[in-house]
């Protein structure tokens, strides 16, 4: 009793405190801003706690993801880092495990500044971060703490272990002392253990065949490693990753070198000393993995660049690039992949800062492998222009139009040689475009048919230009419109007859009156009052020579309908009767009335209640018993259409009532009965039933729906043959579960207790 009514008060006091919009909950259950978690962030530093605690705590708390980066981010900047343009609602650093997101303002100021080489590499979202785990143990890998081996013997005596690395390095086996296996490599840990487990399996070193007994030691599972990512990356912080990670994995983890992070001095700090220096240039221009397997509580330390130039065109990779000391002009060209295909590439052009200014600098192909750059040098490669020398070209109706050499072409009869001559449709007159002091500023006329003029001697940018007959050529048209299969405008030809242009419109149709085609021509330049003279000409006989009258330009040719002729309409009858099948609209005024007193022979079996039409997919119900006993002039008749379809069923003595109710069920009925009695017969309502909802479908598809008055329903009636459904009643989305607020109210009241007690 004591409990049920504690429930009672708490439920009653959630409610009170949480009537506000469920939204303003869930901002309240998280951290609410940047603000106030990094107030969060000081408080925590002043009491003395890490990183990693402070986390711990959040975590417990509720906090996501995206939340624990930004406290990750607050808790290593600066006051002055922030700036007063610091974001107090939003972080503009989203940081996950091997996926940073930038924020706008920083994309668009990264595409300003270029990208730097090798960045690309983590910002690709298509690359996982995690390493294979399902191949073969590297050589290279040593085993720690936390790994998994299986032992597997087999010959004289068979056996399997499986056995985990334990803290002390050791693993244990009935019998014999701990094995020592730490540090050792898979190869080094078979040989110590085929030596150790000798003591109980003598034929592990026996040479004898019938006793021997051999040894496969594999990894079965990989150890977790804890790693310390720090420096110029874009989410530096600890991680726990598997031990087959690489120094590229942990770094894809952390998103990477941030803008200002080496990608060529990467160090791998093992026991506070530095284990391994990484060049991941190596990697991304020469392919060499930095297959360097990480321990726990190693550290990888991003540190700043120490000189970056910028490629800014006329190279195969454009962007910033990272040098070491003594790296020469030909380095970074080897990292760039050279030139682009059309830069100039005996000189290369560098913007310089000398002390408060800068300067360009030149330096010739002979000293690029001598040649230091500077930090903050930009580089650039000049484009060759499109201009050819000693060329001349040759444009228009030939078969080879181009540009040519000059030294082979020296005059123009040459020059159409070398396009492998004219076209058929060529003109004889051509126009040669010459340019003096690099414009193109004369004009020749050239004579095709003058051998003095072929004999025109060319110079260096001489452009030849031969028209077709076609460009010159006006193209006049005639129109075939109406009773055709394919009605078009064509182009007129000379000697185009009537019949030419029927034959290109692929006939008549089916209600072309052959024997009034009608022939349209403008005779508006005899300067008379008529515009148009038209003539009819007559295609009931083929062979009649007064149908192949020559056209003239812009001629056109109607072609109209048989008077009065329309096309069949017909109407298909199926279902429970005598004669199914397809019967034709004797009238424009044919009715349903017209077309079940003239087609259709009830069987004993048919539902005339039940009859309906289709028409174009909708259903459209049809009173049959009224509709025959009042005749032509009941208000149930009406007019069929052409692919009506008169759909008579068969008689059906029962009704199915489906949806919500308790069990759906078909009843038997041979009279009308009430949809409320034929929901209680399948075992009434239920809790989600809408009972206003309820609606009977007919089998002549006709519905009716319950009416409302009031506080009274009206349910409607139940015919053989009908549909009860009952619908589902719709829950309101904006409603609040209690689970929801009593979570919100914990998820509140922890937060609160974790920001009091710091």
């Amino acid at each position: 009793m004591i409990k049920n009514l504690f429930t009672f008060c708490f439920l009653f006091l959630s409610f009170q405190i949480f009537s506000q919009n469920i939204d303003q909950i869930k901002s309240v259950a998280n951290f609410s801003s940047d603000a106030e978690l990094f107030s969060y962030v000081e408080k925590a530093k002043l009491k003395g706690l890490s990183l990693a605690e402070v986390e711990t705590l959040a975590t417990a708390q509720g906090a996501k993801l995206s939340e624990i980066q930004l406290l990750r981010k607050l808790w290593n900047a600066k006051n002055d880092q922030l700036g007063d343009g610091f974001d107090k609602t939003e972080s503009s650093v989203k940081s996950s495990f091997g996926n940073t997101e930038f924020g706008e303002e920083e994309e668009e100021e990264e595409e300003e500044e270029g990208l730097r080489f090798g960045s690309y590499f983590f910002k690709n979202k298509n690359i996982s971060e995690a390493p294979e785990l399902f191949i073969a143990t590297p050589i290279n890998y040593r085993l720690g703490p936390g790994d998994e081996l299986m032992i597997n013997l087999y010959g004289a005596s068979e056996n399997s272990y499986s056995v985990q690395i334990s803290r002390n390095g050791t693993v244990k086996f009935d019998r014999i002392a701990p094995v020592y296996l730490s540090g050792l490599s898979i190869v080094s840990a078979k040989n110590r253990l085929k030596n150790r487990l000798s003591k109980l399996y003598a034929g592990l070193v026996s040479n004898d065949k019938l006793s021997k007994v051999d040894i496969d030691v594999s990894l079965q599972k990989a150890r977790s490693v804890v790693v310390n990512i720090t420096g110029q990356v874009e989410a530096p912080g600890t991680y726990t990753i598997s031990g087959f990670s690489s120094v590229l994995n942990a770094l894809f983890a952390a998103g990477g070198p941030n803008k200002i992070g080496s990608f060529r001095n990467i160090k791998l700090l093992r026991n506070g000393k530095v284990n391994k220096k990484i060049d991941l240039y190596d990697y991304f221009v020469t392919g060499l993995y930095p297959n360097v397997y990480l321990r726990d509580q190693d550290v990888i330390l991003v540190e700043a660049y120490s000189k970056q130039v910028d490629l800014t065109s006329g190279f195969k990779i454009n962007g910033l690039f990272e040098l070491k000391e003594n790296e020469v002009i030909d380095d970074v060209l080897k990292f760039s992949g050279g030139f682009s295909s059309d830069s100039f590439k005996e000189k290369i052009f560098i913007n310089r800062i000398n002390s408060s200014s800068r300067s360009v600098v030149e330096f010739s192909k002979e000293k690029f492998s001598e040649s230091e750059l500077i930090d903050g040098d930009i580089l650039t490669a000049k484009t060759v222009s499109d201009f050819i020398a000693n060329s001349v070209s040759i444009e228009g109706s030939v078969y080879l139009p181009g540009e040519f050499d000059l030294s082979n072409t020296k005059n123009i009869k040459q020059l159409i040689a070398s396009s492998q001559g004219l076209l058929p449709d060529a003109l004889s007159k051509a126009i040669l475009f010459r340019t003096n002091d690099g414009i193109e500023n004369e004009i020749i006329s050239i004579d095709l048919n003058n051998e003095k003029d072929l004999k025109t001697f060319l110079i260096d940018q001489d452009r030849l230009l031969i028209k077709s007959s076609i460009d010159l050529d006006f193209k006049s048209t005639i129109k075939v419109e109406g009773e055709v299969n394919n009605p078009e405008t064509f182009d007129y030809k000379n000697g185009m007859t009537v019949r030419d242009a029927l034959i290109l419109s692929s006939g008549f149709s089916p209600f072309a009156n052959k024997s009034n085609i009608i022939l349209i021509r403008n005779i508006s330049s005899e300067n008379k009052d008529d515009i148009n003279k038209e003539f009819i000409i007559n295609f009931d006989e083929n062979l009649n020579p007064d149908n192949n009258v020559k056209l003239l330009p812009d001629d056109i040719i109607s072609v109209r309908k048989t008077p009065y002729l329309q096309t069949s309409k017909s109407f298909k009858i199926e279902g429970e009767i005598a004669v199914p099948g397809i019967y034709s609209i004797k009238n424009k005024n044919f009715t349903v009335y017209d077309a079940i007193k003239e087609n259709i022979e009830f069987l004993k079996s048919s539902s005339i209640e039940g009859i309906s039409i289709f028409r174009d997919s909708i259903r459209i119900p049809v009173y049959g018993k009224k509709l025959i006993s009042q005749g032509a002039k009941s208000k149930f008749n009406f007019e069929l259409f052409p692919g009506d379809i008169i759909n008579v069923p068969i008689k059906n003595k029962t009704a199915s009532v489906s949806g919500e109710v308790q069990q759906e069920g078909i009843l038997n009925i041979d009279k009308p009965i009430s949809a409320k009695l034929a929901i209680n017969n399948v075992g009434g309502f239920k809790e989600k039933s809408f009972k206003r909802g309820v609606y009977v479908e007919y089998q002549n598809g006709l519905r009716k729906v319950t009416k409302n008055f009031l506080f009274f329903k009206y349910y409607p009636r139940v015919l053989p043959g009908s549909k009860v459904i009952v619908p589902e009643k719709e829950e309101n989305k904006n409603k609040t579960s209690v689970g929801e607020i009593v979570g919100y109210t914990t998820s509140l009241v922890s937060i609160i207790a974790l920001i009091k007690s710091l």
